[in-house]
Order: C-alpha cells, then sequence, then structure tokens
C-alpha cells in the first residue's frame, strides 16, 4: 500500500477525488461510506438502493448533512444535483455508471443477478468496478475480467476482505522470491451444516456486534463454510492454486498455536503434513465460539535459503519445520476496502482478480439437508445448500452445479444431505437470465488449470 496516502491527500489538497457510484447500501455498503467519507480524496457521489430510506441513513450515518443529499430518479437530475455539490440517493443502479461525474462503480449487492448487471453496465460505460460479491466473482468472475481488460478498466475485488489480503501476502512472497506452497485464512465456523439463518441468531443473542449484522443468512453463510470456500476458490482463480481435497482439510487450530502450527499442517504428507499436493488453499478450523472467532489469512513459504529458515524461523517458532509463514491476524472488510477504489483509479490496478485463460477452482453446491423433488433452493446461509470447493476440471467433468447458480432453482430429483448437486438434478431459475449466459460462455472460453 506504498504511495497511495501521499497520492490521495495530493487529490484532497487539489480540492478533487476520485468520484464513485456505490450500488447496494447493505451493512457492508453503508460501511464503506462511512469510512470513505473520512479518507482524503475520495467520496461516495451516489448511492443505488432499491430501499431509497436505506441509501439516505448511509449518508446520514458518514456524516453527510441532510440538506446535502438529493433523492433522483433520472441521469439528468443526478448530473445537476452533483454539479451542485450535492450527494444522490437512486433507486436506479444504471444512474450509477451512467453518470459522466462518476468514475469507479462500487457494486455492494451480495446478489449474482445484480452484479451481472452492475459490472456489464460500468464496463460498458467505461467505468472501473470494485465489487464487494465473491460468490457471482467465483463464478463469472474470469469472464468478467476478460470484457474489462478489453474496455481498459480495472475490474476488482477489495482489501479488507480476507482474499484481498491474502492476495496481499501472496504478493510480497513472489515480490521476495519466497515460494509459496499454501494460502487461506481461517474457518470461523468449522464448515459445519448445522448453521444457518436461523440456528445462527441464537449464537448472536448476546454478541456486541448483533446491532451490525443485518442479514444472518449472510452471517451463517461464514459458518456452514460457504463464505471461506468461495474466498479460497477467489484465491485459487487469482493466484492459481488448487484445493488438495473438495472443501480442504480444515484442520483445527488455537490462535496461541497458529503460527507454528499452519506451517506444519501444510505440508506433504511424507514430510509430517497433511497434504496430497503443494500449492494449494486451505482453511483452518478455529476452536470456540464462531462470533468471536478470530480472523486469520495466511500464506506458507517455503524457504529457499539458510538466511531465510533462520530469520523466519526466529519469528514464529518454526525452527524445526520445512515450511516458515505470512500471516495477518484481522481484516477489516469495509473499514479497509475503500484502497481497493484507490488503487483501481489512481494506479489502474486490482487488488485481486482472476488470472489467465485457465480456471483453477470453482465453488460447488452441497445439500444441508435432505432436499425433496419440487423443492426450492434458498438462499446463500439458508436451509437448503452450501457451497464448497472443487478443481475445476472436476466441475466440468462431473456437471456440479456452480453455488451461485443454486438460489431459485427447483429440485427435480431427491438428493440426500452431503451429496452435490449437479445440473441434472435441479431446474435453474431462469435459463435466460445473463449470469447463467455468461456461465456458459465462460465455460467454453476458458480451460482449466487443475
Amino acid at each position: 500500500m506504498f504511495g497511495i496516502d501521499e497520492q490521495l491527500k495530493a487529490l484532497e489538497r487539489d480540492g478533487t477525488r476520485i468520484r464513485t457510484g456505490l450500488v447496494g447500501a447493505g451493512a457492508m455498503g453503508a460501511g464503506l461510506v462511512i469510512q470513505m467519507e473520512r479518507a482524503p480524496g475520495m467520496a461516495v457521489d451516489v448511492i443505488a438502493d432499491i430501499d431509497i430510506d436505506r441509501a439516505i441513513q448511509a449518508y446520514k450515518e458518514s456524516g453527510v448533512p441532510e440538506a446535502q443529499v438529493e433523492v433522483c430518479g433520472s441521469l439528468e437530475q443526478t448530473v445537476k444535483a452533483l454539479d451542485c455539490g450535492k450527494r444522490v440517493c437512486t433507486a436506479e443502479k444504471n444512474i450509477c455508471w451512467g453518470t459522466p461525474n462518476v468514475n469507479t462503480v462500487i457494486e455492494a449487492t451480495g446478489n449474482p443477478e445484480i452484479y451481472t448487471d452492475v459490472v456489464l453496465g460500468s464496463i460498458r460505460n467505461k467505468k472501473n468496478i470494485v465489487t464487494l460479491n465473491v460468490e457471482a466473482d467465483v463464478c463469472i468472475g474470469h469472464i468478467m475480467k476478460m470484457l474489462a481488460d478489453n474496455a481498459s478498466v480495472v475490474y476488482t475485488g477489495i482489501y479488507g476482505d480476507e482474499p484481498g489480503c491474502i492476495m496481499s501476502l501472496y504478493s510480497e512472497a513472489e515480490a521476495l522470491g519466497l515460494e509459496v506452497v499454501a494460502a487461506g485464512r481461517s474457518d470461523m465456523g468449522g464448515s459445519d451444516l448445522r448453521w444457518n439463518k436461523e440456528s445462527i441468531k441464537e449464537a448472536l443473542k448476546d454478541a456486541p456486534q448483533r446491532k451490525m449484522i443485518k442479514n444472518t443468512a449472510m452471517f451463517a453463510s461464514f459458518c456452514d463454510g460457504s463464505k471461506t470456500n468461495e474466498e479460497c476458490c477467489m484465491v485459487a482463480n487469482a493466484i492459481g492454486l488448487r484445493p488438495d481435497v473438495r472443501g480442504m482439510h480444515g484442520p483445527t487450530v488455537s490462535w496461541d498455536d497458529f503460527s507454528h502450527e499452519v506451517p506444519r499442517l501444510l505440508d506433504l504428507r511424507t514430510n509430517g503434513g497433511i497434504l496430497d499436493n503443494l500449492g494449494v488453499v486451505e482453511r483452518i478450523g478455529v476452536p470456540g465460539d464462531p462470533v468471536i472467532a478470530p480472523l486469520w489469512v495466511f500464506v506458507v513459504i517455503k524457504p529457499n535459503t539458510e538466511y531465510e529458515r533462520i530469520q523466519m524461523g526466529k519469528a514464529t517458532g518454526c525452527m524445526g519445520l520445512n515450511n516458515r509463514i505470512l500471516y495477518m491476524p484481522y481484516h477489516y472488510l469495509d473499514v479497509q476496502a475503500p484502497l481497493s477504489v484507490a488503487y483501481a483509479a489512481l494506479q489502474h490496478q486490482a487488488i485481486i482478480a482472476p488470472k489467465g485463460n485457465k480456471r483453477a477452482a470453482d465453488t460447488i453446491t452441497m445439500a444441508k439437508k435432505d432436499l425433496e423433488t419440487g423443492e426450492v433452493i434458498d438462499e446463500i446461509g439458508g436451509f437448503c445448500t452450501a457451497g464448497r470447493i472443487e478443481c475445476a476440471s472436476f466441475v466440468r467433468q462431473g456437471r456440479l452445479l456452480p453455488f451461485a447458480m443454486a438460489e431459485g432453482a427447483r429440485v427435480k430429483r431427491p438428493v440426500r444431505k452431503g451429496k452435490f448437486l449437479t445440473y441434472d438434478d435441479i431446474e435453474l431459475k431462469d435459463e435466460r437470465s445473463m449470469l447463467i449466459l455468461l456461465r456458459r460462455m465462460q465455460d467454453k472460453l476458458f480451460g482449466d488449470l487443475f
């Protein structure tokens, strides 16, 4: 992140800023607005949300005076309001990417279908696109990145979320010539299928962050392993890593043992580890209450010299091991996410994005319960399904259902709990949706790395 602070401060001194539009004023989007109001050289000029009151509240919570906020229903109104120094709330998401004043669009909806509209609209109008939508990225991110490259705009995930933080550690390791053998994150709920949008409410009842969690289904998706698997899939496709096994191993490691136990475990079986392959993504289970679990991201590296072994081993207690670790014991999602906007707009650089013309991994759909014929699959973090990572070639060969395409699909034949859904098990919600069409096009254009 070197130097970006001075670039932003220079914008502030000149009385200019990065002009952005935000689609989705939920918990993450609203938090991002709050932080961008405090950051130099950037702000959210337009917020689009189907709930106008939620958009207005996001500005209010960020400290923007009420008199400075205007509700607009057209592009013409929006341009006039922005020219007068106002901030705009709208129910029309196309205003975000259609407004000449805006140069970067932030997609924060969590909805893969809306993501598709926002990303395509932004690319078509030559706007950089910053997305918080991991679900959609691991489904159709490769083709979106290709389209963005062709339009000479940036397509990027965010810093502050686990994939972006892992990517920063990986970049550091690569820049130093360190050999990366594994990368991943903590798994706060142990990928336990008992977690859903109702069961998680009891766990959250006395949690200090309860008021900030507006979507219990989304929070449950972290605890049932869906988000962990999706985020590791995003990392796999950005770096070129693979899952060692479907869903990853997920050994449990306490925080006290983390810095030396993770590099010991993430080694080949022949060296006393748990892996059959090196160059993998992995999740590490966290003992205890998932609501207060620490959030770790890490990269395990293999030292190439005695100097590296000694210097890095002393710091982490790994002197007798083959591997060492770079790690970050925190991430601050929407607090750090504005840095992604700055890098896209000022350095034309992605924090994290799919890499190359082959896909490493996919996130597929597991039944969280017995699914019966005629049942309609509910949302991520709901009662029906969870996401699990798998090598891209196995997904293609087995016609396994990408997780982002599961919601709203109707079950055509019974699927037992713990089994993985295929295209033959379901009827998609809308065969003609742009998400489905882009996924099919991506399958034709991009091969499999593993």
